[in-house]
């Protein structure tokens, strides 16, 4: 329990790092942790619908990739520099319209 409370006392880059060593934890999960429950409001979990929006609006580039740590790096960071420090609120509100 601290050592999951610690990492909100850290950057999002290092929570999300942390939490995808523990097994079953990807990146889109470790987002997830991060922006529900970390206070990580950039934090992108990027899943099928995230990435239509993202390969049609954002990063038309990247239609025909497949979904890697690296690629899920690229649409945060797209999102970051479209949204924000809250694009991971940004992306709540894309991924319900």
């Amino acid at each position: 329990h601290a050592w999951l409370m610690g990492l909100r006392g850290v950057p999002y880059a290092e929570a999300a790092e942390q939490l995808c060593a523990l097994p079953g934890i990807g990146p889109k999960v470790a987002a997830c942790v991060c922006l529900f429950s970390l206070d990580k409001h950039e934090a992108i979990p990027v899943d099928t619908h995230v990435w239509q929006i993202a390969t049609r609006y954002y990063l038309p580039k990247l239609r025909n990739k497949a979904l890697t740590k690296k690629v899920h790096g690229d649409v945060q960071a797209a999102f970051e520099e479209r949204f924000g420090p809250f694009a991971g609120w940004a992306h709540n509100v894309l991924f319900i319209s």
